[in-house]
């Protein structure tokens, strides 16, 4: 019984060293990429109880030899130059407004009784008026329309893969004040403060053949009524995929508002449209 056992403990000796024997390490240098961007890609295809790791340009495998060999021929194929690009951002806002008003006032009577219509007092617009004695009528209309268009591009190169940051805009000054009331009386305080407006993008694309992927983040804030102390703020988040060279667009809004108002001798009615795109597009510079 002694024997048995002494002749499987051997056995079992010998299997644990063959296999200790399937099992290598080897630090393999990066060409062109980094680690964090390798280990990803290879992680997967590892062997049962192999480990991958990586310090900058090195990657650490242990695996046996066979799947050491398959992780080296993937690996020719992803440690690559990395393309270089330019990514252009444009960000689109147009805006048109559209004033139609008419009123009549004046006043008309004899000695004993007089009507009186009462106007707004505006000189905008065409205006007539007519004069008899006393008596005068008078009659305004205006009609005007106007359009406005505001685009901003922002282009910026980066290698695939990576991260860019791309921001410009200016620091606006908030006034604020505060009063408060003290044993010898009401103090007031006046103090500023800063808030960055501005225009910008972050974005990390990745390439398969013609196509790119990119995850984006836009930014386009401008101040709206600096007596009011507001501003007009655009953000946009997504992930994106299209052809290289080709204008993507990425997200748009628009907004239409319409105010009336009608009298007896008096209309006004005003329509305002808002229309808002962000489009991207990415080239391959040579």
């Amino acid at each position: 019984m002694k024997r048995i056992l002494l002749i499987l403990v051997v056995l079992l000796g010998w299997a644990l060293a063959g296999h200790a024997q399937q099992t290598v390490l080897e630090v393999i240098p990066l060409k062109y990429r980094n680690a964090d961007q390798i280990i990803p890609m290879l992680k997967p295809l590892l062997a049962p109880g192999g480990t991958i790791s990586g310090i900058q340009n090195k990657v650490i495998v242990r695996t046996t030899p066979e799947n050491l060999a398959e992780l080296r021929k993937v690996l020719a194929l992803v440690d690559n130059a990395p393309k270089r690009l330019l990514i252009s951002v444009k960000q689109e806002e147009a805006g048109s407004s559209s004033l139609d008003e008419a009123e009549i006032s004046g006043s008309i009577g004899t000695d004993r009784a007089r009507a009186t219509v009462p106007g707004t007092g505006s000189t905008q617009g065409g205006n007539v008026q007519i004069r008899r004695g006393d008596d005068v009528a008078r009659g305004r209309v205006l009609r005007s329309q106007s359009a406005a268009t505001d685009r901003t591009v922002q282009t910026v190169q980066v290698l695939e893969g990576n991260e860019a940051f791309i921001h410009i805009g200016q620091s606006v000054a908030i006034p604020s004040g505060s009063i408060s009331v003290t044993v010898i009386g009401a103090q007031a305080t006046q103090s500023t403060e800063y808030r960055d407006v501005g225009t910008g993008f972050r974005v990390r694309p990745r390439v398969n053949g013609d196509q790119v992927t990119l995850e984006i983040s836009t930014q386009r804030d401008s101040v709206g009524d600096p007596n009011a102390q507001s501003f007009n703020v655009q953000r946009v988040d997504s992930v994106i995929s299209g052809r290289l060279g080709q204008w993507m667009e990425l997200g748009g809004i628009g907004q239409q508002s319409t105010q009336s108002d009608r009298g007896t001798v008096s209309r006004r009615s005003n329509i305002g449209t808002d229309d808002r795109r962000v489009m991207l597009k990415v080239e391959e510079v040579p």
